[in-house]
């Protein structure tokens, strides 16, 4: 996810620059625009409900709150055989791959399928398998019913979410009440501020609507079809499209992206100019609809530049002298990375240790990874420790996600979320960061707290003591006076404040409703906002009262959030600190340095969408803003001018925009030429070459046209297949 903030600033920029003559033109006024950022911003968070990575969470609380409690081993490895029967998935050989030892003697005789159930409950004690499937079944409930027990009905959605999927959304609802619905009388501030709003009851339509999950393929993301990525480069998916390639010069952009990714995105640009025409003068409502979906679609155009190695292929192919016969590609890119160092701006202005670090990562950024085959508990393949990574000189291609990036899309999210949080919490309790202002939050919202302030993630992880934090510089932390950690504390302080008392207001209500009150009350949010955040904690208390001693929807986000993705992040960084002491550190060939935020190919190393993701975050950012806002400009003057017999070919406009960079020329050099005099961003005006090309992909009807397979429909199904494949997993 990043910084959602990019592609707010990106809606900005089209508001800005789009001509007026072309809205009206399209029976649109300006403020009709903030539908096209809500479509944008709803793709991003959908992403906090993400059936795959759910899967995974639940191996977690198996491994971290079920098995510890589970003392024969023998009786475990049989009940998570009976629950692997259960669901149809309790194969032999299947269940031999994921156990060994005594489980291998659980498995031996257990046969195929459901047959084996009534054998293994036999050797069971009632009430260890009892105790093991109303684990099963809780784990189910918060984290969500596998899908082949929930075939696709809009009905079951809730209950294939689980509560956590379910908290995020009531939780993201109330968020974007806040920012876009037009009776939040005291609206956040600075940049969020500026977007015209909406009424509430339009958020409501939209958000009910377009609020889904994640996909790959709306974010530009390397899709995980093929799961095991030792596997990827034999697989024509991830291998470099032949589109742009030459006798003399091989080279493309990804397939998944070229062909699959682009299909989708054309395929709904012309479904919109197709709708678009057919709506009604007054159907308003019709375009506003409209620009939605077109936000959405421009989500997937600006994350091309932010989440791939493009931008940099961009620089390299523009180097001279370029490669000469006999130079190697390793020797090609060394001598590359070295000369940008003498003249990028961020390079020359950085610190010793920073151009270690920036040249480290330009480095990396232009390699493919190396992977050995993963085990069950790795989300898709294990990193080579034998086989180095290669440059990627000639290869366009989408980071990938992985369960470290986690860190990254993750907290990243929730630090954009803390500026907003900030500005809404306002006088109720002050800035976060205040020391009086942080142990009364830590006492009464423990959950918005840790959520929404990373110095109080840090603290939780580095396990000190409210009074003893911050620590000096060097120090160590002082011996622990009881037996609870840090975060063990501040869960039971999240349990007790879900719970309703007599509040000093003369209400009787949690804490956190109390909370939600304050923010209604001094009109920070509206009534449909605080409905929503009030249902959402009323999913978190009904998750802790389930009868298991792991925590709630809230407090498994609070140990994901500390216990794993800080500690990563803090783990991350302290390996690149080491690393950029020593410029060897620069060329290192495996594809994990050991810093988890530089993994080759990783969303960590990768993205260029955060004010931290030097170098090259301004290339990414004004190519991202041209090509996001030309779409928009192209599709505009289609809906605005029709041509009854011809329709714009938008794969081709796509292909001009998404391609691997040119050796030379191209609309991406002239916009960051135009963008370097006075750090602005070129408008669609000032490259004349766009309005060429939309002319010249204008193409002749078919007199018959067959209907074609959604490739929308396609790649979202291909997702749920592999969430299928992935829900065997969810056992350790």
């Amino acid at each position: 996810m990043g910084d959602i903030s990019r592609h707010r600033d990106i809606f900005l920029f089209t508001r800005e620059t789009v001509p007026v003559a072309f809205l009206d033109n399209a029976n649109l006024a300006a403020d009709d625009l903030t539908y096209l950022e809500l479509g944008n911003y709803l793709t991003d968070v959908s992403q906090f409900r993400d059936p795959v990575t759910y899967i995974f969470a639940k191996q977690r609380i198996w491994r971290e709150f079920v098995i510890p409690a589970v003392q024969d081993k023998t009786q475990l490895l049989r009940g998570l055989a009976a629950l692997g029967a259960g669901a149809a998935l309790a194969a032999s050989q299947y269940l031999k791959g994921l156990t060994s030892g005594t489980a291998a003697d659980v498995v031996e005789g257990s046969g195929i399928g459901l047959a084996a159930i009534g054998g293994i409950l036999a050797l069971l004690p009632s009430d260890t398998y009892a105790d093991l499937s109303g684990a099963d079944e809780w784990i189910d409930k918060l984290l969500g019913t596998p899908i082949e027990r929930t075939p696709g009905v809009a009905a079951d959605d809730a209950k294939h979410y689980g509560y956590l999927g379910e908290f995020f959304r009531l939780t993201i609802e109330g968020t974007t009440q806040l920012l876009f619905a037009q009776d939040v009388t005291h609206r956040v501030d600075g940049a969020w501020g500026s977007i015209k709003p909406i009424p509430t009851n339009r958020v409501d339509d939209v958000y009910g609507e377009f609020f889904t999950q994640y996909y790959p393929h709306e974010h530009t993301d390397q899709p995980p079809y093929v799961w095991n990525a030792s596997k990827r480069p034999a697989n024509k998916l991830y291998q470099p499209s032949r589109r742009q390639a030459s006798l003399t010069d091989e080279v493309g952009v990804m397939n998944a992206v070229d062909a699959h990714y682009v299909a989708y995105l054309a395929e709904g640009l012309a479904g919109i100019e197709d709708d678009w025409r057919a709506l009604k003068r007054e159907d308003q409502a019709g375009r506003q609809r409209l620009l939605v979906r077109t936000g959405k679609l421009l989500h997937g155009v600006e994350d091309w530049f932010f989440h791939s190695n493009v931008v940099e292929l961009l620089e390299l192919r523009s180097y001279r002298p370029a490669q000469v016969e006999g130079e190697s590609d390793e020797a090609f890119l060394k001598r590359f990375v070295d000369d940008v160092a003498k003249r990028r701006p961020e390079f020359v202005a950085a610190k010793p240790d920073e151009l270690i670090r920036f040249k480290r990562k330009l480095f990396r950024r232009l390699r493919y990874p190396a992977y050995e085959t993963g085990g069950k508990n790795e989300s898709f393949g294990v990193l080579s420790k034998t086989r180095m990574s290669t440059p990627s000189t000639r290869h366009a291609y989408p980071a990938f996600p992985s369960a470290q990036d986690t860190a990254h899309t993750l907290l990243h999210a929730l630090e954009n979320l803390e500026r907003l949080g900030l500005t809404a919490l306002g006088p109720l309790a002050g800035p976060l960061a205040p020391a009086l202002a942080t142990p009364k939050l830590r006492e009464s919202i423990p959950l918005v707290l840790t959520l929404l302030s990373a110095d109080e993630r840090q603290r939780l992880a580095a396990n000190v003591a409210p009074a003893d934090w911050p620590l000096a510089p060097g120090a160590s932390p002082p011996k622990r006076t009881v037996k609870e950690t840090e975060l063990e504390l501040q869960l039971k302080r999240h349990t007790a404040a879900l719970e309703p008392r007599l509040q000093r207001s003369g209400h009787t209500e949690s804490n956190y409703d109390q909370f939600v009150r304050g923010l209604a009350d001094s009109g920070r949010i509206n009534a449909k906002g605080r409905a929503a955040l009030l249902a959402a904690f009323a999913i978190d208390r009904k998750a802790e009262q389930l009868p298991t001693e792991a925590p709630g929807a809230g407090g498994f986000l609070m140990q994901v959030a500390v216990a794993d993705l800080q500690k990563l992040l803090n783990e991350g960084k302290a390996k690149s600190d080491e690393l950029d002491k020593s410029a060897a550190s620069i060329f290192a060939l495996e594809s994990d340095n050991g810093a988890f935020n530089e993994i080759v190919g990783s969303h960590s190393l990768m993205s260029k969408d955060t004010l931290a993701s030097v170098p090259f975050f301004d290339d990414a950012r004004v190519l991202a803003s041209v090509a996001s806002s030309t779409v928009f400009t192209i599709l505009l003057q289609q809906v605005a001018a029709p041509k009854a017999d011809r329709r714009l070919a938008w794969d081709e406009v796509l292909h001009h925009l998404i391609r691997f960079p040119p050796s030379t020329g191209g609309w991406e050099r002239r916009a960051l030429a135009l963008f370097a005099p006075e750090q602005k961003i070129p408008r669609y005006a000032d490259l004349p070459e766009f309005a060429r090309l939309a002319e010249s992909a204008l193409r002749p009807v078919p007199k018959q046209q067959k209907p074609q397979p959604s490739k929308r429909a396609d790649l979202e199904e291909r997702y749920r297949r592999l969430e299928t494949e992935l829900s065997k997993y969810r056992y350790p």
